[in-house]
């Protein structure tokens, strides 16, 4: 996709991502979550494997995100022409013989799952924007609160859809039966891609497997977890990262 290829070769992108994990995992430390006493039961290894997954399939260092960025250019491609997927898989009486009768719903919940993922991963082109917008960029790198005056400028609709893209991402990685349905189908579609010789590129079956991948790690964050707490903890992304970006917007009001 041009923008994101336009916003990878921004000279301050790699910088850019790097104070991203920093406030990232900042707002996510013990001490940090001390004013969340709510959430004190959330163990603190499932914390650590969502920042994880943020680091590794949202935002990625940049060497990392070079290598993700063309099986993630294809990903989209499947994600914003679903007839892509079903021209790999063939007719749906065939597929659900296949896969159970379950398959159109565990298929339109991956495409789902990996659009929110999508979407999600593209919120960095508005903090690209308003990094580009201020006079001296290099300097807000360098501030301590430098992503909070960076976020402070992203309009609160675009706010707001990043968290409701990343609640519909996690949602869906709750469910370990349907998640493994998915996994199933889309396992299936690269070995069909395989079969059809050089119809489908390197890059087309990158893009399933990332697809796969960020399954994969999303399920294995929730696995092993009651309701109750699966719950509690898609509560808390959504607060804390709603009270980050209130509390940038107050600290940098335009």
């Amino acid at each position: 996709m041009k923008t994101i290829q336009k916003i990878i070769d921004h000279p301050l992108f790699a910088e850019l991502i790097t104070l991203y994990q920093k406030s990232l995992k900042q707002r996510y430390e013990i001490s940090a979550l001390e004013r969340y006493p709510k959430y004190a039961s959330i163990p603190r290894e499932t914390i650590n494997k969502l920042i994880l997954f943020f680091t590794n399939f949202l935002y990625p260092k940049y060497d990392e995100r070079i290598q993700l960025d063309r099986a993630f250019d294809s990903l989209s491609g499947f994600v914003h022409n679903p007839s892509k997927v079903w021209g790999i898989l063939g007719n749906l009486a065939a597929s659900i013989f296949k896969f159970g009768r379950h398959f159109p719903l565990a298929l339109k919940a991956g495409m789902r799952a990996l659009h929110a993922y999508v979407t999600a991963h593209e919120f960095e082109s508005f903090l690209v924007n308003e990094l580009s917008k201020e006079t001296n960029p290099k300097e807000i790198l360098e501030n301590p609160y430098g992503m909070e005056k960076i976020i402070s400028g992203v309009k609160k609709e675009q706010a707001d859809q990043f968290r409701k893209d990343i609640g519909e991402l996690f949602s869906v990685f709750t469910d370990s039966l349907l998640v493994n349905k998915i996994i199933l189908i889309m396992e299936d579609i690269v070995k069909r891609m395989e079969t059809k010789g050089t119809l489908y590129t390197e890059e087309d079956k990158n893009g399933i497997r990332l697809g796969v991948r960020i399954l994969k790690e999303g399920q294995d964050i929730f696995k092993n977890l009651r309701k109750e707490e699966i719950s509690l903890i898609l509560q808390a992304i959504d607060e804390v990262e709603r009270d980050f970006y209130l509390s940038a917007c107050e600290r940098f009001s335009h």
